[in-house]
């Protein structure tokens, strides 16, 4: 549960940008009573009673307060982090796992405090993962800065626009139609966040962006042929196009008529003997389109019309042993799954075959998966080379001292 309290955070500020901070209006330090509903059941003419869930609320103010702004509390890097960026994400953290406790008490009834184990046996307890969290960001930060300045980034004028366009909204979300700079700068003070560490989140999500296109284009495209092919087989990928015919109902699934699965068996045997006399590859190909166009009761050719490239285990397991047992261009004979009947044509590895579409709607290739996985790594090695180091006389505060 740590690393995904961790993950949420860092998901929040380097890819959705910093606004999604700014709904937490410093609370005052205490408690926050919330009623959630009993857990035992009550008896058949009694009233339920509410029990009520009581989270205990750090004292952010009086941790706040034990340095200045900008005192030099650590480097990463050799580069300095003041006192007022490091407890902003500290407090982020510490937000976070607030609503997560929050919400297991409006699921279940209860949720642990900040002294319980993140995870079983860890030793480690959610009042630890803040400062992990802190430390983890800062990171994060640095790594993508540090890879953008090794790559000699530059941000578009589109991406200044945007950053601009997207400081305006903010103003807006925070502080109301109207809202001038100076209200914003105001209100996020009360969050602890430091303008400049408010214009420095938003230009990272940019950064990070602008260095893959850089590197490989806007989807990859400029990975090299040798590059995505060698992504695709080292992961296993195969590809395959088929034909289904099928002899379940697709709203229902259930089982045809007798009479007519037979003819679609039938059917399928046609087909297969039809494209399995054909000797040309480029011929086989072309005639097994124009069969599939007309035959093809598959909801998924739309959206893959060329057929599938996927990894081990995502198809059924008929498809894939089919598959596996042809060469390139070999069409099989029909084979019967849950679905149907299928006439299956291998198909050789394609740099540019979609494997699957992201949540926007964009084609994924082995040319972006490659891409997107090698810049992952320089991302990770950067990650992974820095530390967070602590000025000396520097102690990270101790939540559970600020409890109300």
């Amino acid at each position: 549960m740590k690393k995904l309290i961790i993950a949420l955070l860092i998901v929040c500020a380097l890819a959705g940008g910093v606004i999604g901070f700014l709904s937490y209006r410093g609370e005052k330090p205490g408690e926050i009573t919330q009623a959630v509903e009993p857990t035992a059941a009550a008896e058949p003419e009694a009233e339920a009673e509410e029990e009520a869930y009581t989270l205990r609320v750090p004292d952010y103010a009086a941790m706040y307060a034990l340095h200045e702004p900008d005192e030099i509390v650590a480097t990463v890097d050799g580069s300095d982090v003041t006192w007022g960026e490091y407890f902003y994400l500290y407090f982020s953290q510490a937000k976070q796992i607030e609503n997560y406790f929050t919400s297991m008490a409006s699921y279940y009834g209860a949720a642990p405090d900040w002294d319980a184990q993140a995870q079983e046996d860890s030793g480690e307890t959610f009042a630890d993962i803040p400062k992990e969290g802190a430390e983890s960001t800062l990171k994060q930060i640095f790594a993508i800065e540090k890879l953008a300045a090794k790559g000699e980034v530059e941000l578009t004028d589109e991406q200044l626009a945007a950053i601009r366009e997207q400081e305006e909204t903010d103003i807006t979300g925070a502080v109301g139609e109207g809202g001038t700079a100076e209200d914003f700068n105001a209100y996020i003070e009360t969050i602890f966040l430091p303008r400049a560490l408010y214009d420095r989140m938003n230009r990272i999500n940019y950064l990070y962006r602008q260095g893959f296109v850089q590197a490989y284009g806007e989807n990859g495209e400029l990975v090299e042929d040798g590059t995505a092919l060698q992504y695709l087989a080292d992961n296993d990928y195969m590809a395959a196009t088929h034909i289904l015919l099928r002899t379940t109902d697709p709203a229902t699934y259930e089982a045809l008529d007798e009479k007519v699965a037979a003819e679609k068996q039938a059917k399928a045997e046609e087909i297969a003997a039809e494209l399995q006399a054909i000797e040309d590859d480029a011929e086989r190909l072309a005639r097994f389109a124009e069969l599939k166009a007309e035959y093809c009761e598959d909801s998924g050719k739309t959206a893959y019309p060329d057929g599938y490239v996927f990894l081990p285990g995502r198809m059924v397991a008929v498809f894939e042993e089919t598959v596996l047992s042809l060469e390139d261009y070999q069409v099989s004979d029909p084979v019967l799954s849950d679905y149907g009947w299928h006439v299956i044509m291998r198909l050789p590895l394609d740099p540019d075959g979609v494997i699957e579409y992201s949540n926007d709607g964009a084609a994924l290739t082995a040319r972006s998966k490659a891409a997107n996985e090698a810049y992952g790594k320089q991302l990770q090695d950067t990650f992974d080379s820095l530390t967070v180091d602590y000025v000396e006389g520097f102690t990270v505060p101790k939540l559970t001292d600020y409890l109300g």
